[in-house]
């Protein structure tokens, strides 16, 4: 993806200082259409049936083996490998889609919560629930300084198809529940639009929001989530996808 290591150096400072950068023609269209035919696939699963709408499939990199595939696709680990290494590897999916039929808006908020294999009390880590099985778990936001998420586009997303909004630099701050309306105050928006094949690149904690979409058309988005340390005490990653 980066053609030199000062390259790739400095999109890691971009994300350190930023915490958001917006990557376009990660996929090619070809890439891009397998997965459209994969993802529409859900729909005939029992398990993603039984456990509500295909609009929003948690545990995706479960469910569905090409977003396992893809998790692991070079071009999505070389955005991941400058910023926390390469030991890192995928440990949650999700699909977001928008469309006429399933729409909504999300207020201003951090990423708060991960996915691990088993329920263990640890000091730290609480607001334990279980959905769709998964046990979830809000860890210290020193866990989330050491991830990466990538959301990769699976159709255009213009302004008004709900694109994410993002404050930049409110990553560093740890958990600012209390302070959002004076990041809102002080910090102009970034409204990141994408064309299909394209990656928007966050950390956790960045400031997001999205809006309903004001298109018919769908607006398909992979999420995924990329870790590179072990979690604390006897706790494990609900799930641990490494490059090929």
């Amino acid at each position: 993806m980066f053609a030199t290591e000062e390259s790739a150096a400095t999109y890691a400072g971009r994300i350190d200082h930023d915490g958001f950068a917006v990557i376009e023609g990660v996929l090619g269209n070809d890439e891009v259409s397998t997965l459209r035919q994969a993802v529409e696939t859900l729909g005939e699963r029992e398990e993603v049936l039984r456990r509500g709408s295909i609009y929003g499939v948690r545990n995706l990199l479960e469910v569905l083996p090409a977003a396992a595939e893809v998790a692991a696709h070079p071009a999505l680990r070389s955005l991941v490998r400058p910023v926390l290494g390469d030991g890192c590897f995928a440990v949650r999916g999700t699909l977001f889609d928008k469309n006429a039929g399933a729409n909504w808006s999300l207020f201003w908020h951090q990423d708060s919560i991960i996915t691990v294999r088993e329920k263990r009390e640890t000091p730290g880590f609480s607001k334990w629930s279980q959905k769709a099985g998964v046990w979830h778990v809000e860890p210290p936001h020193e866990v989330f300084e050491q991830m990466l998420t990538l959301r990769l586009h699976l159709d255009d997303c213009g302004p008004d198809n709900g694109p994410l909004r993002v404050l930049g630099g409110s990553h560093r701050c740890g958990w600012v529940d209390d302070e959002i309306e004076d990041w809102k105050r002080s910090t102009r928006e970034t409204v990141c639009t994408a064309a299909a094949g394209g990656v928007v690149v966050m950390r956790p904690l960045l400031l997001h929001a999205s809006s309903a979409s004001a298109s018919p058309s769908h607006r398909r988005v992979l999420h995924i989530e990329y870790a590179a340390t072990d979690l604390a005490g006897e706790l494990e990653w609900n799930t641990r996808i490494s490059g090929a």
